[in-house]
C-alpha cells in the first residue's frame, strides 16, 4: 500500500508540474524551437539519471536511492517557479529531469522483490498523472502548481522512512553500458524509443493546441486527466495477455490515436483520441516491462532501460516537435507521432518474425 501510495504521488508531481511547461515557456516568449530546446534539457538528464541510477539499483540500498531522489525532486520541482526566461527555465527543468531519474528503477525492483503484479502496481503511475492534470488544471497559477508538487514529493519521502528494507540485488560487478542487455531487448527497447519520439513530439505541444481549439486551463487539465484515468483501470487487468500481443497493440493504438487527434475543430473532440492513446500507452507499457524483467537477471537494469529510452525519445522528440511546430503546425506535429509509432510497429513485428525464423531453423 505504501508503494502504491509513492507511486501515486510522485506521478501526480511530475505531471502537475510537466502540463502547462509549454505554456509557461510561451508567456516566458519561448518560441518553438526554444520550447522543444526546454523539453529536451529535461528529457536529457532524465536520461542520463535514469541510465545510472539503473544501474546503482542492482547494488545499493534501495532506500538510499529513494531518499536522494524524493529530497532532491522536492527542491528542484519547487524552484521552477523562479524561472524568469527560457535559458532558467531550460536549466531548471534539467535539475528537474535528473532528480526525477533516480528512483524509477529501485521502485520496480521493490514490487518485484515482494513479489507483486507488475501491472497493478503500475496502474497508479497514470492514476497520479490523473489527480496531476486535474490538480494543475484548477489550480491554474504557476507558483502554486509547483508548490503542491514539491509537498507529494515530501510526502514520498515521509512514507518512504517506514518501508521496510529489501534485498539488494545481486551486488554483481556489472559494466556502466552493458551491451549485452541492451543486443539482447534492442527490439522492445528501439520499438518504445520510436513510438515514444513521436508521442514526446506531441504532448509537447498538445495544450498549446487544445488552448488553440478554444479550452482554457481548467479544460487542459480535464482533457488530460481522461488519458491517464482509464490507464489505471486498463493496466490492472493486463497481466494475463501476452506480453508481445500487448507490445503490438499498444503500437496501432498510437498511430489511430495520433492520426484522430488532427482533424479536430474544438477541444472537446479530443476524447476519442486520449481514450486510444490510454489503451495504447497501458498496453506498451506493461507488456514491454513484464517481458523485459520475466527475460533478464539484471532485472533493475532492464526495467531502468526501459526508462532511459523513453527519456532518450523526449530529447529527439521535443527537439523534432519543437521544430516541426514552429515551421509548419499543429497537424504536422501530430502526423509525425502517427508515423514514428507506425515505425515502431514495424520494428517490432519484424523482429518477432526474425526471432520466430531463428528458433524453427
Amino acid at each position: 500500500m505504501r508503494l502504491n501510495a509513492i507511486q501515486f504521488l510522485i506521478n501526480s508531481s511530475i505531471m502537475m508540474s510537466n502540463l502547462f511547461i509549454p505554456i509557461f515557456a510561451s508567456d516566458l516568449n519561448a518560441s518553438g524551437t526554444q520550447i522543444g530546446i526546454i523539453g529536451a534539457c529535461y528529457g536529457a538528464a532524465l536520461f542520463l539519471s535514469t541510465y545510472i541510477f539503473s544501474r546503482a539499483a542492482e547494488n545499493y540500498r534501495p532506500k538510499t536511492l529513494l531518499y536522494a531522489g524524493f529530497l532532491s525532486s522536492m527542491v528542484t520541482f519547487f524552484i521552477q517557479m523562479y524561472a524568469y526566461d527560457p535559458v532558467s527555465l531550460a536549466m531548471i527543468r534539467a535539475m528537474a529531469g535528473f532528480s526525477a531519474g533516480i528512483y524509477p528503477a529501485v521502485l520496480m525492483l521493490y514490487v518485484y522483490n515482494l513479489k507483486r503484479s507488475i501491472g497493478k502496481f503500475s496502474s497508479f503511475m497514470p492514476l497520479g498523472w490523473a489527480l496531476g492534470n486535474l490538480l494543475a488544471g484548477v489550480i491554474a497559477v504557476y507558483w502554486e502548481i509547483f508548490t503542491v508538487a514539491s509537498l507529494f514529493f515530501a510526502l514520498s519521502f515521509l512514507i518512504t522512512l517506514k518501508l521496510p528494507d529489501t534485498k539488494v540485488g545481486s551486488r554483481k560487478k556489472t559494466d556502466f553500458f552493458s551491451v549485452e542487455l541492451l543486443k539482447k531487448n534492442w527490439n522492445i527497447y528501439f520499438a518504445f524509443f520510436l513510438r515514444q519520439i513521436g508521442a514526446n513530439g506531441v504532448w509537447l505541444i498538445f495544450p498549446l493546441y487544445l488552448a488553440s481549439l478554444g479550452a482554457n486551463k481548467f479544460w487542459i487539465g480535464i482533457i488530460y486527466m481522461l488519458n491517464p484515468s482509464l490507464q489505471f483501470f486498463i493496466m490492472r487487468r493486463l497481466d494475463r495477455y501476452s506480453n508481445h500481443f500487448l507490445i503490438h497493440t499498444g503500437d496501432l493504438l498510437s498511430v489511430a490515436a495520433f492520426l484522430v487527434l488532427i482533424p479536430l475543430t474544438i477541444y472537446y473532440q479530443a476524447v476519442v483520441g486520449l481514450t486510444l492513446i490510454a489503451f495504447s500507452y497501458a498496453f506498451l507499457f506493461v507488456g514491454s516491462t513484464n517481458e523485459l524483467i520475466k527475460n533478464n537477471d539484471e532485472k533493475g537494469a532492464a526495467a531502468g532501460l526501459l526508462n532511459s529510452s523513453i527519456a532518450l525519445a523526449s530529447i529527439l522528440g521535443s527537439l523534432i516537435g519543437g521544430m516541426i511546430f514552429q515551421f509548419y503546425s499543429f497537424k504536422a506535429v501530430l502526423a509525425f507521432g502517427a508515423f514514428f509509432a507506425l515505425i515502431g510497429y514495424v520494428v517490432m513485428l519484424l523482429a518477432d518474425k526474425s526471432h520466430r525464423h531463428g528458433k524453427s531453423s
